[in-house]
């Protein structure tokens, strides 16, 4: 049974033309109702019952939902044709656009790959005492937290329910779940005892790993563009404000997580490198996060750190790393079909609005 689009005019706000989004998306549409999430809820709940249905509406998407699990059919799909369509202040017809919306809506487009991301909630906090830990205090009920601190005298206070050792951080790689620690003049404190804590002997390259690293020194930070590095945490020790956030934010990732695969790379393709000649650095570069480094003839790219700039995808010469969230081919498939429908419906010129995520 064809999908069936139901269509709704929102109490009278708007106009919608049933032939012209029928004919130019190929889509079977209903009759236009005026209330399909009040009055005539109960023409949903038939439509529902009775095979595929796309509802011209993403306001009362929730609503919908809850409609579809309890009479226990599938959840239908949604399409906005009001707020992107129909409610416009030009005076031209919108139906057009809402047959094109309707035809994009409708195309089977891939789900991103991704991978899934584990924390188990062990935490690295850094900074002077006193901040550091106070934000111990407050998130060691939640995560497994350890304290680096650079004196004895400043852990004489320390709460025995999260770690605390001394030394200095000599380096730290990776991102959210898998963070590679490695300190100088490592010193665990050592439990029991009356008085001051004790500490074990100095270690220098001691390696450890966490998930979360909340980096309170207000010092240069740990990674080239660190608001896009999963799992890193900065607050300035002298804002309130801050610290509150970066601790909600630290507590929240516990869990696992999807991580998108942004880009694709081909190794065979890559021109970074023959016989241990160097040829192309563009992506090396260009990377604000660091995700991309030699491997051999070739690039690697760290899909744990990798933001989903698409730089690298952009200054490839030979196509070897292409974006992939969505596939190249998803996006002008997308982009064909609201074109041409658009044009089907009897628009005219239809202009593309480009803009970032902000």
């Amino acid at each position: 049974m064809p999908k069936t689009l139901l269509l709704c005019d929102c109490l009278g706000s708007q106009s919608v033309d049933a032939d012209t989004i029928a004919t130019a998306s190929d889509m079977v549409c209903s009759r236009v109702h005026t209330a399909l999430c009040t009055k005539q809820i109960d023409v949903a709940a038939k439509a529902l019952a009775e095979g595929e249905v796309t509802i011209a509406c993403q306001q009362e998407r929730r609503r919908f939902e809850e409609l579809a699990e309890e009479i226990g059919s599938e959840i239908p799909g949604f399409v906005d044709i009001r707020d992107r369509a129909g409610w416009h202040d030009d005076d031209g017809d919108a139906g057009p656009k809402m047959a094109a919306l309707v035809a994009e809506a409708n195309l089977a487009i891939p789900l991103p790959r991704a991978l899934d991301v584990v924390s188990e909630g062990t935490c690295l906090i850094l900074g002077p005492a006193d901040a550091a830990l106070d934000a111990a205090r407050r998130l060691c009920d939640t995560l497994a937290v350890t304290v680096l601190l650079t004196s004895g005298e400043d852990a004489a206070d320390a709460d025995p329910r999260f770690d605390v050792v001394l030394g200095r951080l000599r380096s730290a790689k990776g991102a959210l779940g898998n963070f590679e620690i490695v300190f100088d003049g490592l010193r665990q404190r050592i439990p029991g005892g009356r008085g001051a804590p004790e500490f074990t002997a100095p270690r220098d390259r001691a390696e450890s790993q966490c998930d979360i690293v909340l980096d309170l020194t207000g010092e240069a930070a740990l990674f080239p563009a660190p608001h896009k590095r999963d799992g890193y945490l900065r607050a300035d020790p002298g804002s309130i404000p801050a610290l509150a956030e970066a601790v909600r934010e630290a507590s929240e990732l516990v869990g696992t997580f999807e991580k998108p695969l942004y880009v694709r790379l081909t190794e065979s393709l890559c021109a970074h490198s023959r016989a241990g000649q160097v040829a192309c650095t563009n992506c090396l570069d260009l990377c604000p996060t660091g995700a991309i480094t030699p491997d051999g003839d070739h690039v690697a790219v760290d899909p744990l750190i990798c933001a989903g700039c698409g730089a690298c995808s952009a200054a490839c010469p030979s196509g070897a790393i292409t974006y992939d969230a969505p596939p190249v081919d998803a996006l002008f498939r997308r982009l064909n079909t609201l074109a041409e429908t658009y044009r089907k419906a009897g628009g005219t010129t239809p202009r593309l609005l480009v803009h970032d995520q902000d």
